[in-house]
Protein backbone atom coordinates (compact mmCIF):
# COMPACT_ATOMS: atom_id res chain seq x y z
CA UNK A 1 0.00 0.00 0.00
CA UNK A 2 1.32 3.43 -0.92
CA UNK A 3 2.36 5.56 2.01
CA UNK A 4 0.21 8.66 2.50
CA UNK A 5 2.17 11.89 2.07
CA UNK A 6 1.79 14.52 4.75
CA UNK A 7 1.06 18.02 3.51
CA UNK A 8 3.78 20.59 4.07
CA UNK A 9 2.03 23.54 5.74
CA UNK A 10 3.28 27.12 5.46
CA UNK A 11 2.68 27.98 9.11
CA UNK A 12 1.26 26.70 12.38
CA UNK A 13 -1.78 28.90 11.76
CA UNK A 14 -2.49 27.25 8.41
CA UNK A 15 -2.19 23.75 9.85
CA UNK A 16 -4.33 24.72 12.84
CA UNK A 17 -7.07 26.00 10.53
CA UNK A 18 -6.95 22.76 8.54
CA UNK A 19 -7.32 20.76 11.77
CA UNK A 20 -10.42 22.75 12.76
CA UNK A 21 -11.87 22.09 9.30
CA UNK A 22 -11.12 18.37 9.69
CA UNK A 23 -12.88 18.35 13.08
CA UNK A 24 -15.92 19.93 11.41
CA UNK A 25 -15.95 17.23 8.74
CA UNK A 26 -15.81 14.51 11.42
CA UNK A 27 -18.77 16.12 13.21
CA UNK A 28 -20.75 16.36 9.96
CA UNK A 29 -20.05 12.69 9.20
CA UNK A 30 -21.35 11.68 12.64
CA UNK A 31 -24.56 13.73 12.50
CA UNK A 32 -27.82 12.55 10.98
CA UNK A 33 -29.01 14.64 8.00
CA UNK A 34 -31.18 17.68 8.64
CA UNK A 35 -29.08 19.33 11.35
CA UNK A 36 -28.83 23.09 11.72
CA UNK A 37 -25.91 23.49 14.12
CA UNK A 38 -23.12 21.26 15.40
CA UNK A 39 -21.05 22.17 18.45
CA UNK A 40 -17.84 20.35 19.34
CA UNK A 41 -16.27 20.97 22.76
CA UNK A 42 -12.88 19.60 23.74
CA UNK A 43 -11.59 19.82 27.31
CA UNK A 44 -8.08 18.51 27.95
CA UNK A 45 -5.34 18.48 30.56
CA UNK A 46 -2.28 16.36 29.79
CA UNK A 47 -3.55 13.19 28.14
CA UNK A 48 -6.93 13.28 29.88
CA UNK A 49 -9.60 14.66 27.56
CA UNK A 50 -13.37 14.87 27.20
CA UNK A 51 -14.94 15.58 23.81
CA UNK A 52 -18.63 16.41 23.46
CA UNK A 53 -20.43 16.76 20.12
CA UNK A 54 -23.95 18.24 20.07
CA UNK A 55 -26.38 18.18 17.17
CA UNK A 56 -28.94 20.98 17.63
CA UNK A 57 -28.51 20.74 21.39
CA UNK A 58 -28.51 16.92 21.65
CA UNK A 59 -25.28 15.02 22.36
CA UNK A 60 -24.24 12.53 19.67
CA UNK A 61 -21.35 10.09 19.27
CA UNK A 62 -18.42 10.96 17.03
CA UNK A 63 -15.06 9.33 16.46
CA UNK A 64 -11.60 10.29 15.24
CA UNK A 65 -11.24 13.64 17.02
CA UNK A 66 -8.50 12.78 19.52
CA UNK A 67 -5.64 13.09 17.06
CA UNK A 68 -6.60 16.44 15.46
CA UNK A 69 -7.36 18.04 18.83
CA UNK A 70 -4.09 16.78 20.33
CA UNK A 71 -2.15 18.18 17.37
CA UNK A 72 -4.04 21.48 17.61
CA UNK A 73 -3.04 21.83 21.28
CA UNK A 74 0.60 21.19 20.38
CA UNK A 75 0.54 23.69 17.50
CA UNK A 76 -1.04 26.32 19.75
CA UNK A 77 1.62 25.97 22.47
CA UNK A 78 3.57 29.11 23.34
CA UNK A 79 6.81 28.94 25.28
CA UNK A 80 6.28 29.64 29.00
CA UNK A 81 2.63 30.51 28.31
CA UNK A 82 1.11 27.10 27.57
CA UNK A 83 -1.80 26.11 25.39
CA UNK A 84 -5.58 25.99 25.63
CA UNK A 85 -7.51 23.74 28.01
CA UNK A 86 -10.88 24.07 26.26
CA UNK A 87 -11.73 24.54 22.59
CA UNK A 88 -15.31 24.92 21.39
CA UNK A 89 -16.15 25.02 17.69
CA UNK A 90 -19.58 25.60 16.13
CA UNK A 91 -20.52 24.62 12.57
CA UNK A 92 -23.72 25.74 10.83
CA UNK A 93 -25.50 24.00 7.97
CA UNK A 94 -24.89 25.43 4.50
CA UNK A 95 -21.42 26.82 5.15
CA UNK A 96 -17.85 25.59 5.48
CA UNK A 97 -17.16 28.29 8.06
CA UNK A 98 -16.98 28.00 11.82
CA UNK A 99 -17.03 30.08 14.98
CA UNK A 100 -15.66 29.18 18.37
CA UNK A 101 -13.60 30.01 21.39
CA UNK A 102 -10.49 28.73 23.18
CA UNK A 103 -9.53 29.20 26.82
CA UNK A 104 -6.08 28.73 28.37
CA UNK A 105 -6.84 29.58 32.02
CA UNK A 106 -10.23 28.28 33.21
CA UNK A 107 -10.70 24.82 34.75
CA UNK A 108 -11.88 22.58 31.87
CA UNK A 109 -13.73 20.06 34.05
CA UNK A 110 -14.57 19.65 37.73
CA UNK A 111 -12.06 16.93 38.59
CA UNK A 112 -8.54 17.12 37.13
CA UNK A 113 -6.61 13.83 37.56
CA UNK A 114 -3.27 14.28 39.32
CA UNK A 115 -1.31 12.43 36.64
CA UNK A 116 -2.96 14.55 33.92
CA UNK A 117 -1.87 17.75 35.66
CA UNK A 118 1.65 16.37 36.01
CA UNK A 119 1.78 15.40 32.33
CA UNK A 120 0.48 18.83 31.30
CA UNK A 121 3.24 20.75 33.05
CA UNK A 122 5.92 18.26 32.05
CA UNK A 123 5.16 18.31 28.32
CA UNK A 124 3.59 21.78 27.87
CA UNK A 125 5.24 23.83 30.64
CA UNK A 126 4.08 27.33 31.54
CA UNK A 127 5.71 29.92 33.76
CA UNK A 128 2.53 30.77 35.68
CA UNK A 129 0.20 27.74 35.91
CA UNK A 130 -3.35 28.50 37.14
CA UNK A 131 -4.02 27.68 40.79
CA UNK A 132 -6.43 24.85 40.00
CA UNK A 133 -3.72 23.08 37.95
CA UNK A 134 -1.15 23.37 40.74
CA UNK A 135 -3.71 22.14 43.27
CA UNK A 136 -4.26 19.01 41.18
CA UNK A 137 -0.58 18.02 41.17
CA UNK A 138 0.44 15.00 43.21
CA UNK A 139 3.70 16.78 44.16
CA UNK A 140 5.40 20.09 43.45
CA UNK A 141 5.33 21.42 39.91
CA UNK A 142 7.76 19.43 37.72
CA UNK A 143 10.74 20.82 35.87
CA UNK A 144 9.67 21.48 32.30
CA UNK A 145 10.92 19.26 29.50
CA UNK A 146 12.17 20.70 26.20
CA UNK A 147 9.39 21.30 23.68
CA UNK A 148 9.66 21.71 19.92
CA UNK A 149 6.02 22.15 18.91
CA UNK A 150 5.96 24.29 15.77
CA UNK A 151 9.77 24.33 15.64
CA UNK A 152 9.91 23.35 11.97
CA UNK A 153 7.86 26.41 11.03
CA UNK A 154 10.19 28.71 12.95
CA UNK A 155 13.20 27.16 11.18
CA UNK A 156 11.75 27.67 7.71
CA UNK A 157 11.19 31.43 7.93
CA UNK A 158 13.19 34.54 8.71
CA UNK A 159 11.76 37.79 9.95
CA UNK A 160 8.17 38.14 11.11
CA UNK A 161 6.40 34.84 11.83
CA UNK A 162 2.69 34.22 11.23
CA UNK A 163 0.99 33.86 14.61
CA UNK A 164 0.28 30.37 15.96
CA UNK A 165 -3.31 29.24 16.59
CA UNK A 166 -4.87 31.20 19.48
CA UNK A 167 -5.04 29.82 23.01
CA UNK A 168 -7.50 32.37 24.41
CA UNK A 169 -10.40 34.21 22.79
CA UNK A 170 -12.51 33.86 19.67
CA UNK A 171 -11.75 31.77 16.60
CA UNK A 172 -13.71 32.49 13.43
CA UNK A 173 -13.50 31.44 9.80
CA UNK A 174 -15.82 33.00 7.20
CA UNK A 175 -15.28 31.51 3.73
CA UNK A 176 -15.63 33.84 0.77
CA UNK A 177 -18.83 33.52 -1.27
CA UNK A 178 -18.35 36.05 -4.08
CA UNK A 179 -15.86 38.26 -5.87
CA UNK A 180 -16.25 40.96 -8.52
CA UNK A 181 -14.05 40.83 -11.62
CA UNK A 182 -13.00 43.97 -13.46
CA UNK A 183 -9.94 42.63 -15.28
CA UNK A 184 -9.52 39.67 -17.63
CA UNK A 185 -6.34 38.27 -19.13
CA UNK A 186 -5.18 35.00 -20.66
CA UNK A 187 -1.89 33.35 -21.51
CA UNK A 188 -0.67 30.11 -23.02
CA UNK A 189 2.85 28.69 -22.87
CA UNK A 190 3.48 25.25 -24.30
CA UNK A 191 1.46 22.82 -22.14
CA UNK A 192 0.26 25.51 -19.72
CA UNK A 193 -2.69 27.84 -20.07
CA UNK A 194 -4.03 30.49 -17.70
CA UNK A 195 -7.14 32.61 -17.38
CA UNK A 196 -6.75 35.53 -14.97
CA UNK A 197 -9.76 37.24 -13.40
CA UNK A 198 -8.81 40.24 -11.29
CA UNK A 199 -10.72 42.47 -8.94
CA UNK A 200 -8.84 45.50 -10.20
CA UNK A 201 -6.51 45.88 -13.16
CA UNK A 202 -2.83 46.55 -12.48
CA UNK A 203 -3.28 46.45 -8.70
CA UNK A 204 -0.95 43.89 -7.03
CA UNK A 205 -3.01 43.68 -3.83
CA UNK A 206 -6.37 43.21 -5.55
CA UNK A 207 -8.23 39.91 -5.22
CA UNK A 208 -7.88 37.56 -8.16
CA UNK A 209 -8.91 34.12 -9.37
CA UNK A 210 -6.75 32.17 -11.79
CA UNK A 211 -8.07 29.17 -13.70
CA UNK A 212 -5.20 27.13 -15.04
CA UNK A 213 -4.45 24.04 -17.10
CA UNK A 214 -1.25 22.04 -17.18
CA UNK A 215 -1.26 19.12 -19.59
CA UNK A 216 -4.56 17.36 -18.75
CA UNK A 217 -4.97 18.74 -15.23
CA UNK A 218 -6.88 21.84 -14.24
CA UNK A 219 -6.93 23.85 -11.05
CA UNK A 220 -7.74 27.15 -9.37
CA UNK A 221 -5.63 29.69 -7.51
CA UNK A 222 -7.22 32.49 -5.51
CA UNK A 223 -5.50 35.62 -4.19
CA UNK A 224 -2.03 34.24 -3.57
CA UNK A 225 -0.84 30.67 -2.99
CA UNK A 226 -4.31 29.35 -2.07
CA UNK A 227 -5.52 26.69 -4.46
CA UNK A 228 -4.89 23.25 -5.86
CA UNK A 229 -5.47 20.81 -8.68
CA UNK A 230 -9.00 19.83 -9.71
CA UNK A 231 -12.02 20.01 -7.45
CA UNK A 232 -14.27 22.01 -9.80
CA UNK A 233 -17.52 20.11 -10.30
CA UNK A 234 -19.26 22.59 -12.59
CA UNK A 235 -19.12 26.15 -13.91
CA UNK A 236 -22.39 27.89 -14.77
CA UNK A 237 -22.71 31.09 -16.78
CA UNK A 238 -25.77 32.93 -15.48
CA UNK A 239 -25.95 36.31 -17.20
CA UNK A 240 -22.95 38.22 -15.85
CA UNK A 241 -22.15 35.67 -13.13
CA UNK A 242 -19.87 32.61 -13.23
CA UNK A 243 -21.03 30.17 -10.57
CA UNK A 244 -18.43 27.59 -9.53
CA UNK A 245 -19.47 24.42 -7.71
CA UNK A 246 -16.46 23.02 -5.83
CA UNK A 247 -15.65 19.95 -3.81
CA UNK A 248 -15.26 20.61 -0.06
CA UNK A 249 -11.50 20.02 -0.34
CA UNK A 250 -11.11 22.53 -3.17
CA UNK A 251 -13.28 25.08 -1.37
CA UNK A 252 -11.20 24.77 1.80
CA UNK A 253 -7.96 25.25 -0.13
CA UNK A 254 -9.40 28.38 -1.79
CA UNK A 255 -10.99 29.53 1.50
CA UNK A 256 -14.43 29.78 -0.15
CA UNK A 257 -17.80 28.11 0.17
CA UNK A 258 -18.49 25.15 -2.13
CA UNK A 259 -20.60 27.52 -4.24
CA UNK A 260 -18.54 30.55 -5.27
CA UNK A 261 -19.91 33.29 -7.51
CA UNK A 262 -17.74 35.43 -9.78
CA UNK A 263 -19.56 38.63 -10.77
CA UNK A 264 -18.30 39.84 -14.15
CA UNK A 265 -18.05 43.62 -14.31
CA UNK A 266 -16.70 43.39 -17.85
CA UNK A 267 -17.80 44.53 -21.32
CA UNK A 268 -20.04 42.00 -23.14
CA UNK A 269 -17.37 41.30 -25.74
CA UNK A 270 -14.84 40.53 -23.00
CA UNK A 271 -17.28 38.14 -21.31
CA UNK A 272 -17.78 36.37 -24.64
CA UNK A 273 -14.01 36.04 -25.09
CA UNK A 274 -13.67 34.70 -21.55
CA UNK A 275 -16.34 32.06 -22.10
CA UNK A 276 -14.90 30.89 -25.43
CA UNK A 277 -11.41 30.67 -23.95
CA UNK A 278 -12.60 28.86 -20.82
CA UNK A 279 -14.65 26.29 -22.73
CA UNK A 280 -11.79 25.55 -25.13
CA UNK A 281 -9.27 25.22 -22.30
CA UNK A 282 -11.34 22.84 -20.18
CA UNK A 283 -12.26 20.56 -23.07
CA UNK A 284 -8.69 19.30 -23.17
CA UNK A 285 -8.43 18.29 -19.49
CA UNK A 286 -9.14 14.93 -17.92
CA UNK A 287 -12.45 14.81 -16.02
CA UNK A 288 -13.43 18.37 -16.97
CA UNK A 289 -16.02 20.27 -14.91
CA UNK A 290 -19.52 20.45 -16.36
CA UNK A 291 -20.09 23.69 -18.26
CA UNK A 292 -23.64 25.04 -18.03
CA UNK A 293 -25.01 27.98 -19.98
CA UNK A 294 -22.03 28.32 -22.30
Amino acid sequence: MARKQKRRWRSRGDEGHALRMAIGDLARAAAEPGWSRLVVRRAQVGTYAVTTVSRDGHVISAEGMDEPFQRLRELSYRTDVGTWFTCELAFSAGTRGYTGRVDSTSRPFEHVPALAALAELATLPRAEPPAWLLDALPTAAPIGLPTTYGDRYDRWRDGDQPPPPPITGEVTYLPATTMTVRAFDKEQKHDQQYIYLGGQRDHPEAEFLMIQRYLQAHGLVRHGPRGGVGGVRSITLDGMVLRLELTPKAADLLETETTFEVHLDLPPETISELCVTLAAMLKSVAEPPELIGF
